[in-house]
């Protein structure tokens, strides 16, 4: 019987195959090389690719971020994760006011190629996470009902 694939492992075999295929990509976030992260999402991928490229960092958001900013501007293809939804805020200021925007005020001449985990829900409930709801805020215009709305007005005239 075949075994049964996870979103966790899925997750897992898609930042192993990043990994294999990009020598540019690096995965960086609290816990997430020798332990695997919180949910073991990165299980045995520092081992197999090194503590240069599997990193683990402080426990410290905005530096995560801040450090992956960097490592994107430079041509890397950072992977961040931040452990739970609750503490993205410490970090909020640079995914909003520097990732989002570093294209934009650069006039498309600065590119910040890089990716930011989550995770949320799942069953989980920690008391000092379950308050939070960051992704309320991070939604991407589509999903927002006004940007459709104003979209079918302007369709209409």
């Amino acid at each position: 019987m075949a075994e049964k694939l996870t979103i966790g492992k899925a997750l897992n075999a898609g930042l192993r195959r990043s990994l294999e295929q990009d020598p540019k990509v690096l995965i960086m976030g609290e816990d997430v090389g020798k332990l695997g992260g919180v949910f073991r999402i990165t299980d045995g991928l520092q081992k197999d690719f090194g503590d240069d490229r599997v990193i683990d960092t402080p426990l410290a958001e905005s530096g995560i971020i801040g450090t992956a900013i960097g490592l994107a501007i430079r041509g890397y293809r950072p992977v961040c994760e931040i452990q739970f939804d609750g503490f993205v805020y410490p970090a909020y200021d640079q995914i909003v006011s520097q990732v989002a925007k570093m294209y934009y005020r650069s006039q498309g001449k600065v590119k910040v190629p890089m990716v930011i985990r989550i995770p949320f829900g799942g069953g989980s409930a920690r008391s000092s996470t379950t308050p939070s709801r960051p992704r309320r805020t991070s939604r991407t215009p589509p999903a927002s009902r006004s940007w459709r709305a104003a979209r079918r007005r302007t369709r209409t005239r």
